[in-house]
């Protein structure tokens, strides 16, 4: 199969639970975190939002998007640590005060690193009534102007995409960059259906990509037509058509294919762990009415409602994870920035993919933020000696020697580290990089796509040295929160 895939390796009963990544579509002005462990067990939660102290020794705590619940204090540690709108705040506080635009141009990276498209355009508004020549303020103007250019009549577009999957009974959802063919319940999710949900986060993908580069120096020319997408209601569902295409799809959690052009998604509350999930989840709400005026009826409501919540963050995080990364392989295949139709470095495709995953609204995280998952991942073999090498990672074979998904997996987080430091360090070069990745064969040699690397950004032995040394001082959100625990 020529095309790019997410495959999804963790648990959900751990990744669930050790860490969960609250989501900032609604607007606040004060976040506290809580670090909550589950009643009975030894599993940690991670959770955003607002706390307030109530009688009989409870914690009141709001998600910015599920609602409150009440949380036992003995099982619950607040911490006070900034969030990403004060980290943004503060920083753009410092550029109205001093009236410097390179101020703030670094509060607008901080924003849109931190998921807030919102307050990002406030502050290159506020940077283009200082100086109005400014090179970076006017690439960010023609960026927007460019984005916000809609592709046209979607008809013909549709009808491509009726054609290549071949399923005439589904229903479309259109937005202005998008066609989505879809088996979505028309059931809303608080105000919207789960398409509409979907095809929301892909724009803000679409916009998150165009103004990141634009801000880093280069102003992209967004596709002329509607990117196709194809978006299952469940995950069988899914994976009988993806197989269909290519066996390999069988472990897949979505994907892009750049033969037909197409992303393919599914609902990630519909995967078997998750419905298990949900069904325990059912019957602790069971439990939980059955016990009402008994002595286990507070323990087992806190138990219920806080499994509940978990349930519907990691159902919404791994979405936005999917879509996010394989988003990022269309428009990076359809943005002239990496080839649609040949692989070229696979660690480029994939690195690329993942410093974008996570987009405005999810975690902690937004687009170029430090991912924890990743970081991780990387970590991971760094310790190891026998792949801890940057020429591993340039030739390949880092992906093509993995002998297992995790391993598979583990390669990922490296290829998102390297691009990570390029991208801070190294933009242009990185993107010159990227147009000779363009005018690869897929059959080069490992030996060549090292030479190739080494003819763009010089000496590997230094540049491996600096890389190690940067990535020594990374820390992600999770990071930032247990220093400030401790």
């Amino acid at each position: 199969m020529d095309g790019h895939a997410t495959f999804s390796r963790r648990t959900y009963y751990v990744g669930l639970l050790c860490y969960v990544l609250a989501f900032g579509f609604v607007e606040r002005t004060h976040a506290d975190f809580v670090i909550y462990r589950l009643p009975g067990t030894k599993l940690v939660a991670i959770l955003e939002g607002k706390t307030k102290i109530l009688a009989g020794r409870l914690l009141e705590y709001t998600h910015p998007v599920f609602g409150s619940i009440a949380l036992d204090l003995e099982d619950a540690l607040v911490v006070k640590a900034p969030t990403r709108q004060e980290e943004y705040k503060r920083l753009f506080n410092k550029a109205a005060k001093s009236k410097n635009i390179q101020d703030y141009l670094d509060a607008a990276n901080q924003a849109l690193k931190r998921g807030l498209l919102k307050e990002f355009y406030e502050c290159c508004s506020d940077a283009y009534k200082i100086d109005t020549e400014n090179v970076t303020v006017k690439r960010l103007i023609e960026a927007r102007k460019r984005v916000k250019q809609p592709c046209g009549d979607s008809t013909e577009v549709e009808r491509n995409l009726r054609a290549a999957t071949n399923l005439p009974q589904l229903k479309v959802e259109r937005s202005a960059h998008y066609v989505m063919l879809h088996d979505t319940s028309a059931v809303k999710v608080g105000r919207k259906t789960r398409a509409q949900i979907r095809i929301e986060l892909l724009e803000t993908v679409y916009e998150s990509y165009f103004m990141k580069f634009a801000l880093d120096g280069m102003v992209l020319e967004p596709p002329k037509e509607h990117l196709m997408v194809l978006l299952f209601a469940e995950e069988d569902t899914f994976h009988r058509y993806a197989t269909l295409l290519a066996p390999e799809l069988k472990m897949a959690a979505g994907f892009w294919s750049p033969k037909d052009n197409i992303s393919v998604f599914y609902d990630q509350g519909t995967t078997k762990q998750m419905k298990l999930l949900a069904s325990v989840a059912d019957e602790m709400q069971k439990s939980k009415m059955k016990s009402r005026g008994t002595v286990a009826s507070k323990d087992m409501a806190h138990l219920a409602n806080s499994f509940e919540l978990l349930i519907k963050v990691a159902r919404e995080e791994s979405d936005i994870e999917v879509v996010s990364h394989e988003a990022t392989h269309q428009l990076a295949g359809n943005s002239g920035v990496l080839s649609r139709g040949k692989i070229g470095a696979r660690w480029a495709h994939e690195g690329l993919a993942s410093y974008f995953e996570t987009p405005a609204g999810a975690g902690w995280g937004g687009i170029g933020a430090v991912n924890k998952t990743r970081l991780t991942d990387y970590r991971v073999i760094s310790r190891d000696p026998n792949r801890n090498s940057l020429k591993l990672i340039v030739s390949d074979r880092l992906f093509s020697s993995a002998k297992d998904l995790g391993q598979a997996v583990e390669a990922y987080g490296q290829a998102w580290a390297l691009t990570y430091f390029l991208m801070e360090t190294r933009f242009d070069k990185l993107i010159v990089y990227y147009q000779k990745c363009s005018q690869f064969e897929d059959d080069l040699s490992p030996e060549s796509r090292t030479k190739v690397f080494i003819d763009v950004f010089g000496n590997l032995q230094s540049l491996e040295e600096e890389f190690r040394s940067f990535m020594e001082t990374l820390k992600s959100d999770l990071d930032r929160i247990r220093d400030a625990a401790r």
